[in-house]
């Protein structure tokens, strides 16, 4: 989508779809309010889907969930504060080893460093190290003055396996089922619609940023999502779709594990592996070309036990 927008997704839930295959975020409508999934990397992004689901809902907003810690599914909390917001308790934890001490009731990222760790992982200038060609991509993705200063709301309850909202004919369950995309991420099932939020476990048709994720423990969270009883999935970016779809994006981390692997038995180097492991059934994927010699090295890293 070239602009952002809210669409119905099931008979209660709603996904907001961000523009060009930035963060989607979403609300489930309950008797009790709207309950909010993520809010968006910026405070202007995060405003326009406030502004859309009051007009749409028209109903008070009685939680926030945030599926994980990266900034482009939490610069919108403080939009949303008084609401209480809801996170798995490693969300937390990870926010305030990235950030640190808060000085008032926000944390505020200030410089490239800072937002681009919370954005990428801290791990980001291990795998992109300075003077490296490829820090360009992420330096010109979050160049505009909007990202100069933001500041994040932490989440003020966490959970550690599950949470359940019961709602009078269906559940809203929140799980963790392990380190994958990174830790601490969760899922939001609505039981009954067969509807589920995936954040940063599913991107559609788009190459993923594997960073600071846990490559056999994503592998392993699509194959237990894929045992589910689902209709309608929304991942972290791109537009809803199916298990189909997750099932094939499961296969992409199959693949370069196994090549990754065969490469470090031969004895290939962390350097030789950049430049020789390729992906040709998944090269037209957008993000192949700027990602896949560092998600080669991190998949590299994390295989040899580094």
């Amino acid at each position: 989508m070239a602009e952002a927008r809210l669409i119905r997704v099931s008979a209660s839930t709603f996904a907001w779809i961000g523009a060009n295959g930035d963060s989607n975020a979403g609300v489930i409508d309950t008797p009790d309010g709207l309950v909010v999934i993520d809010t968006q990397q910026l405070p202007s992004l995060a405003r326009m889907f406030k502004n859309a689901i009051v007009a749409t809902l028209n109903k008070p907003i009685s939680l926030v969930i945030n599926t994980h810690a990266h900034l482009d599914h939490v610069a919108g909390n403080t939009l949303f504060e008084p609401t209480p917001i809801i996170a798995h308790k490693k969300t937390l934890e990870l926010l305030n080893a990235s950030l640190g001490t808060r000085k008032g009731p926000h944390w505020v990222l200030d410089g490239f460093e800072a937002t681009a760790r919370l954005l990428w992982g801290n791990n980001l200038f291990d795998l992109v190290p300075p003077g490296d060609p490829n820090l360009h991509f992420f330096r010109e993705r979050i160049s505009a003055p909007e990202y100069d200063k933001i500041a994040v709301a932490p989440p003020t309850m966490t959970f550690t396996d599950q949470f359940d909202i019961e709602l009078p004919n269906d559940v809203i369950s929140l799980r963790y089922f392990g380190p994958a995309h990174c830790d601490g991420d969760i899922t939001v099932h609505l039981k009954g619609e067969k509807t589920i939020f995936l954040g940063d476990l599913m991107f559609y048709r788009r190459f993923p940023w594997m960073g600071d994720c846990d490559l056999n423990g994503w592998i392993d969270r699509l194959t237990t999502i894929l045992t589910f009883d689902i209709e309608t999935v929304i991942p972290g970016h791109g537009p809803p779709t199916d298990l189909a779809e997750v099932a094939m994006f499961r296969q992409l981390f199959v693949d370069l594990r196994d090549k990754v692997e065969t490469s470090i038995r031969s004895g290939a180097s962390e350097d030789a592996a950049m430049n020789e492991v390729h992906l040709p059934e998944h090269a037209s994927l957008p993000r192949y070309e700027q990602w896949r010699a560092i998600n080669v090295r991190a998949a590299y890293r994390y295989l040899s036990g580094r």
